[in-house]
């Protein structure tokens, strides 16, 4: 997978927003789809119960990096970080609340080295724009010498779902202002890493403390980010950021779908596991078939996860409770 993605010179970056409604995350894809000929948006998700959406892109370097700037001069121009739910219903520290540039590969870091340099080298072109915005920026990756996990560590986001916290930072930005960050918008957190693949496995007939047990396990058995949190009703989800290390691979989603299994009590239900934002063969294959058409036909491939509907959506579904043509402040659906 590796050497199809560098042959045909596609990358991916992944824009998370803090957000729980599908108008604005279809508005920010727009913005991104419009942006350059040769970036396309793969997935755009939005998760209500988190007030949590992601938008995928895939393209060459260059339009890539055109494509994430425009998402997130959009959701800086239509999100407002203090109209969201407190305390945070999932981890966040800003509106932009993160963007990676990934390659297109599960293959361990010294297999796809190139790629990496290349992702990180965009990351900090694109961290640069947003400080230039008035955002406060912070970096991670090589060339910042620190991981994702070490900087959200200098940050509320830990803290977001425990109590009602404006957004702040003990580290210094690498870009932006310094000093408390805008409450509209709190602090951005843009790098570079190997591909991750957001796995979700959701859990009922259980305790939050069962599932802080398997995501132990997870993280114990391939060295993963994991973390248990509530979810929709009395439910839980075991959310996996999967991706590869120095050393290993990306681990299998089946493989870590038993390793939950094995390792809840008996009588817990697993109710699905889900990828959001696709495997990167998926996202690999959606951009290919993307930047086939032309820019003005491509689909944003919507979908939204809520208890009262549909997870797999179709691109011109409107907002739930919304009547068809609702901008909400958004530009419409």
């Amino acid at each position: 997978m590796a050497a199809i993605a560098e042959a045909k010179g596609l990358l991916s970056a992944a824009v998370y927003l803090s957000t729980g409604r599908q108008t604005l995350a279809a508005s920010v894809a727009r913005a991104a789809s419009a942006a350059a000929s040769r970036a396309a948006v793969v997935d755009t998700f939005t998760d209500t119960a988190y007030s949590r959406a992601s938008v995928k892109l895939v393209g060459s370097a260059d339009d890539l990096l055109q494509a994430a700037e425009a998402a997130a001069t959009e959701a800086l121009r239509v999100l407002d970080l203090a109209e969201q739910p407190q305390p945070a219903p999932h981890p966040r520290q800003g509106a932009v609340d993160m963007i990676s540039f990934m390659p297109l590969s599960e293959r361990k870091h010294g297999d796809i080295a190139e790629e990496l340099s290349a992702c990180d080298a965009l990351a900090w072109r694109l961290g640069e724009a947003l400080g230039r915005r008035g955002v406060p920026v912070l970096m991670y990756g090589a060339r910042a010498g620190r991981t994702l996990v070490e900087t959200r560590k200098g940050t509320t986001f830990f803290q977001s779902v425990k109590e009602a916290v404006p957004a702040a930072a003990t580290l210094p930005p690498d870009f932006g202002p310094g000093g408390a960050p805008p409450p509209k918008w709190g602090v951005a957190i843009v790098g570079s890493q190997s591909y991750v693949t957001n796995y979700n496995v959701a859990v009922a007939n259980a305790s939050l403390e069962d599932g802080r047990a398997a995501a132990a396990a997870v993280r114990s058995a391939f060295g993963v980010q994991v973390m248990a949190l509530p979810h929709a009703a009395d439910d839980f989800e075991v959310g996996c950021n999967l991706q590869a290390s120095d050393d290993r691979d990306s681990p299998l989603v089946e493989d870590v779908l038993a390793c939950v299994e094995g390792s809840l009590p008996a009588g817990a239900t697993i109710k699905e596991g889900y990828v959001i934002g696709l495997a990167p063969a998926d996202a690999l294959r959606r951009g290919e078939e993307a930047l086939a058409e032309e820019p003005g036909a491509r689909y944003l491939y919507r979908r939204v996860l809520a208890p009262h509907f549909n997870p797999e959506m179709t691109p011109d579904a409107p907002e739930p409770g919304a009547p068809e043509g609702d901008i909400s402040g958004a530009g419409g659906v």
